[in-house]
């Protein structure tokens, strides 16, 4: 599975597990933002260290169990992803797929911000 595939995959895990305000597990989470800032410091792009900081920001927003700021954060790195992908043009369409990621995490967001809106379920 390309790392594209992981990302786009692990966005849905993420927002699955966050729209359910981790009442399983927030590892579930934690995992999948490692593994995305291992990834992504290993490449070492200086336009991808503000997309690893945000990462971080949203991983303590997950421990929090803020959706609202789950949902700030998930809008931040779309943004950042698709500044990143600016100037990204290959025949691979790696540029393509990252704005493609900017999207998803953007759509994310918007539907954790109406989720965070809702009253809690018992």
């Amino acid at each position: 599975m390309s790392f594209i595939s992981e990302v786009e995959s692990s966005i849905r895990v993420l927002f699955d597990a966050t729209s359910k305000g981790f009442q399983m597990d927030p590892g579930t989470g934690f995992n999948q933002i490692d593994n995305w800032i291992q990834h992504l410091r290993s490449i070492d792009q200086p336009v991808l260290r503000p997309i690893v900081t945000e990462l971080e920001t949203l991983r303590g927003h997950i421990n929090n169990n803020n959706a609202a700021a789950m949902a700030q954060s998930f809008q931040t790195l779309g943004e950042l992803t698709a500044q990143s992908a600016l100037t990204t043009h290959s025949f691979k369409g790696e540029g393509d797929k990252a704005r493609e990621i900017s999207q998803k995490l953007i759509t994310a967001a918007g539907n954790l911000r109406h989720i965070a809106k809702m009253p809690a379920q018992h």
